[in-house]
């Protein structure tokens, strides 16, 4: 989850981890409260009261910079952390009472909050840890459920928590609509990039021989943004040593086999790169783009006729790529949406048509068409897609979709929209599966 890395330079770990010895050293260090850190001594109350401070709490840091509210510290009206005071579990006040108030008293909800008990040694006694990531989805309005039209939005204001003006409101959605247009921007940026670097890799001839292309005329890449930039060092050898050999297990857990990294680790601007199959970049803010070959065939019957390509092996691959850019974006602590763009790419003659064949015993229909010039885009739930392989499946779905519709397929040949893969439909390719 990204949350303020001053929090886990301040308390010593990541909030995610703490303990009670942990906060025990936060009050012997007097680490005081500030716009990212909230310490408060009793759980909020089951009254309306209590339902809004909770909303105004958890929103007022989704608005400003992220941050963490942990109950069961007192800060002994001194605004730093003073003694332990852990509180009694309350029947019918627990994690799901949280996210329950919060669905329904923040508007729009908050993504991404952390609901954490953290067990104390003095028996049956409990802290809670509220961790709140910054949103893109900001400003998050308190509103009592049914009242839409008397709402107020909070942000941190030192140790403090301030009501915006409702100029100051007109302003930060200004900035949610102009960080959308950011992310767009980026999506670009990061494809642009990383295309001519695939590019660069299957055309040169700088070590003698026939290019790359020669063997592996066409491609599908993927681009994709974070909504919420991480941050992964990638300044030294070893730092990016480190990340691509974390790459590399998270690339390993995905659906198929195919997008798998080899070294050796190249040097990118605040990046790290690598060639082969696959192809790609790992930017630090948790950015991705990476591309595979395509099974691209010439037909045996007619060398001079169209060339073949074969979808079930896109459609996997496209998981594969789906689920490696979520897991390198959470790994950089990024969160949100993902915006991610899919497109095919052919490298000998890239304006001749050819036909779409769904499965190798398939014979194709309908006349040859070229490869979509337009990429496909869609967005994502990060989290989601990092936690349920059918969420990748679904994202996946769309992106074939628009691309296999602009040559003329009505649908994905394997993939579903409710995030199954037809495992039926994958003979010869089960093998590759995870």
């Amino acid at each position: 989850m990204a949350l303020p890395a001053r929090l886990t330079a301040a308390l010593g770990r990541h909030p995610d981890d703490l303990t009670e010895a942990d906060l025990q050293r936060a009050v012997d260090s007097q680490i005081p409260e500030s716009v990212d850190l909230d310490w408060k001594k009793d759980f909020y109350q089951g009254t309306d009261a209590g339902k809004k401070e909770l909303a105004k709490d958890v929103s007022a840091m989704a608005n400003t910079a992220g941050g963490m509210v942990v109950i069961g510290v007192h800060d002994g009206n001194q605004d730093h952390a003073h003694h332990l005071d852990p509180v009694d579990p309350v029947p019918g006040r627990g994690e799901e009472w949280i996210r329950s108030v919060l669905a329904n008293w923040t508007q729009p909800v908050v993504p991404n909050v952390g609901v954490r008990v953290v067990k104390s040694l003095t028996k049956g006694k409990i802290y809670w840890v509220l961790t709140v990531p910054p949103s893109p989805q900001a400003p998050h309005a308190v509103a009592a459920p049914g009242n839409d039209y008397n709402f107020r939005v909070h942000v941190r204001h030192g140790t403090t928590t301030r009501t915006l003006a409702e100029s100051e409101i007109a302003q930060r959605y200004r900035d949610r609509f102009q960080a959308a247009s950011d992310d767009v921007d980026r999506l670009h940026q990061v494809a642009d990039a990383g295309l001519g670097y695939l590019s660069g890799y299957l055309t040169s001839t700088a070590h003698g021989g026939s290019p790359k292309a020669t063997y592996y005329p066409g491609w599908v890449s993927l681009a994709a943004v974070p909504a919420v930039r991480g941050t992964y060092p990638v300044t030294t050898r070893v730092d990016r040593d480190a990340a691509f050999d974390r790459f590399v297990k998270l690339a390993g857990e995905g659906v198929t086999t195919n997008v798998q990294p080899a070294r050796p680790v190249l040097v990118g601007r605040r990046q790290v790169r690598f060639e082969g199959v696959p192809t790609g970049q790992l930017h630090q803010d948790g950015s991705f783009y990476a591309a595979v070959p395509i099974n691209l065939q010439s037909d045996h019957t007619n060398d001079d006729g169209p060339k073949r390509l074969f979808q079930r092996g896109l459609e996997l691959d496209v998981v594969a790529l789906v689920q490696a850019a979520a897991a390198w974006a959470a790994e950089t602590g990024s969160a949100g949406d993902l915006v991610l763009s899919a497109a095919l790419h052919r490298f000998d003659d890239s304006d001749k048509p050819l036909h779409l064949i769904a499965a190798e015993h398939a014979f194709h229909h309908g006349p040859a068409t070229p490869l979509p010039a337009v990429p496909a885009q869609t967005t994502g739930d990060l989290s989601a897609i990092v936690t349920d392989q059918r969420e990748a499946v679904v994202v996946a779905f769309a992106l074939v979709s628009d691309l296999l519709a602009d040559m003329g397929a009505h649908e994905p040949h394997v993939l579903t929209p409710e995030g199954e893969i037809l495992i039926d439909r994958l003979k010869g390719f089960r093998h590759t599966l995870r």
